[in-house]
């Protein structure tokens, strides 16, 4: 069994940040805040319907409130008065993405690179979705990121994808390759820990896998993913008290990690 948070399609993906989960009612107060957020800017483009500023963070809060048809409408607003903004075009096309519009969004973002080439977030995203189905142009805008980019975590991203493009494929050693890149680039990257123990644990490198997750957990204590993983690779070379241990540590991260309570049971 592969569990892995990026299985399908990463989207920053990526590239961007992991969101803890949140209790229904911090959901809920969230949803609140952000309605609350969204009438004061209606409000405030209603006043002052010229201010492009007022109107691009009304587009975003309709976006996170996942009103993403009002927030397109704002995004139409905005580019009818620059269509070569590359900023609105990659905001359209993380929109539509995010409606399940792939055709449109990916459109929207290629659009946003051809009018800024050295825009960096698009291209990420873009190479992400073609590294999910196993497109060689994942390598292409990869290898343009790293050879261009000044920014650690930018060309740490860039890493990440190329390893998944070639784990996707089934090229172990260079998928490990680009992971190690990922890693040497920054040590911090947690999912790319993941994804390589992961890519060791699937051709029965037990031991191997065991301590790339090992050094997840150094850098991050409470990575309750990791802990997980870990147990599994101790389940697999036999290592039941160690592996519960594991799984309890998950556990105890993370109350809701169904699949460490599922292990724990099994090995009862």
């Amino acid at each position: 069994m592969r569990s892995s948070i990026y299985s399908g399609l990463l989207f920053l993906l990526v590239f961007i940040c992991s969101c803890g989960g949140s209790s229904d009612e911090d959901a809920a107060g969230l949803a609140d805040e952000n309605a609350l957020h969204i009438a004061q800017l209606q409000k405030k483009v209603q006043l002052n319907p010229d201010s492009l500023g007022t109107r691009y963070q009304l587009m975003n809060a309709l976006t996170q409130g996942g009103k993403y048809q009002e927030a397109l409408l704002q995004n139409d607003t905005l580019m009818a008065e620059d269509t070569a903004n590359a900023a609105l075009w990659y905001r359209r096309g993380d929109i539509l993405l995010q409606t399940g519009d792939s055709v449109n969004g990916i459109h929207a973002l290629e659009r946003a690179v051809d009018v800024t080439p050295a825009f960096a977030e698009p291209q990420l995203q873009l190479a992400a979705i073609y590294a999910g189905r196993s497109q060689s142009a994942a390598i292409q805008l990869a290898d343009r990121i790293i050879a261009t980019s000044q920014e650690t975590r930018t060309t740490s991203q860039a890493y990440f994808i190329k390893g998944l493009y070639y784990s996707n494929i089934n090229e172990t050693d260079k998928a490990l390759a680009q992971f190690d890149e990922c890693l040497k680039s920054d040590y911090t990257f947690l999912d790319a820990y993941i994804e390589k123990g992961l890519l060791l644990y699937d051709r029965q490198r037990f031991s191997e896998a065991l301590a790339v997750f090992e050094r997840a957990i150094q850098v991050s204590n409470t990575f309750a993913e990791a802990c997980f993983q870990a147990g599994r690779c101790e389940e697999a070379l036999g290592n039941k008290d160690e592996a519960k241990l594991y799984y309890q540590k998950a556990l105890g991260l993370d109350k809701d990690f169904a699949a460490a309570g599922e292990a724990l049971e099994r090995l009862k």
